[in-house]
């Protein structure tokens, strides 16, 4: 008798118990926050990027701070690369692959009139193809096992016209096509594919940071959420761990926004931030519609 409840009530304090869990940009603010989130419920996580020490440094805090957790695997590699992103699949399979997180990402702050090739093909290689990979290698481990969980971090840049941030908003526009479609081809296997919408959440990344200090900046953007205030990484963490886990399991296809909002309104302004990037000559060129100067 006291077997069973005891049974029961490690089932209910750690629901991920017995789950592999992949976190692709394992050692960014919201890579580390997820990997201690789930750590928290019992799956085994493994985390990927590119810079061994970092990874090393948040695996040791999520092991410092969840004592019972499972050993906490990096893998250190290019989520570009698929040898990479199928190395860190075998990892984390050790433990049924049930869970896989992508959260790289990031984009270019240029006006469409001074866009490069370059800068979008970069871009897009950044937010959709890191994806794509972690889709289709953490898909293939899951379905032996009777599916799993797939979630990618998008932004409200994917959502909404974003001026001077095209690049970034084509990018993850056609991430959320590829979630919605990865979940309807994927669904009849049991395999979840959904995406997390982050708005304005100061981390240690360059654009989220330059938004929140500049005073005039912060305050455009907030305008334009109904809930006035920045985000915090575990607002996104609970998101995420949401539709990581059985609460969610008929879930898939969906982009939730985690932005206080953002979607009742309208774009953020962000000319004070491309300004402060681009310079005023070529956001001054873009609005008269010219083109950079050569």
């Amino acid at each position: 008798m006291f077997a069973r409840v005891s049974e029961r009530l490690r089932i209910m304090t750690t629901p991920l118990a017995g789950s592999g869990a992949l976190i692709t940009g394992g050692s960014g603010g919201f890579g580390a926050g997820i990997a201690l989130r789930l750590a928290r419920d019992g799956a085994a996580v493994t985390l990927m990027g590119r810079t061994e020490s970092t990874l090393k440094s948040v695996a040791e805090s999520v092991s410092s701070a969840v004592k019972d957790a499972p050993p906490v695997n990096w893998v250190v590699g290019d989520s570009a690369k698929e040898q990479d992103v199928a190395r860190a699949v075998a990892v984390a399979n050790q433990i049924p692959l049930r869970i896989c997180v992508c959260t790289v990402g990031g984009g270019t702050v240029a006006p469409v009139m001074s866009l490069e090739n370059e800068v979008l093909s970069s871009d897009f290689e950044r937010n959709v193809l890191t994806s794509l990979l972690a889709i289709r290698h953490s898909a293939a481990a899951m379905v032996p096992h009777g599916g799993g969980s797939i979630i990618c971090l998008s932004s409200t840049a994917g959502g909404y016209s974003f001026p001077f941030m095209g690049s970034y908003s084509i990018a993850k526009a056609a991430l959320e096509a590829l979630v919605r479609v990865a979940a309807d081809e994927l669904g009849a296997l049991e395999v979840r594919v959904n995406a997390v919408r982050p708005g304005l959440v100061p981390t240690k990344a360059a654009k989220p940071g330059l938004i929140a200090s500049n005073e005039k900046q912060r305050e455009k953007v907030l305008r334009e959420k109904p809930l006035t205030r920045m985000g915090t990484v575990d607002d996104i963490v609970e998101a995420v761990r949401y539709l990581a886990g059985p609460e969610s399991s008929w879930v898939t296809g969906v982009v939730l926004p985690v932005e206080g909002g953002s979607h009742l309104r309208r774009a953020a302004d962000l000319e004070i931030l491309a300004r402060s990037i681009c310079g005023d000559d070529s956001i001054d060129r873009a609005l008269r519609g010219q083109l950079p100067a050569s």
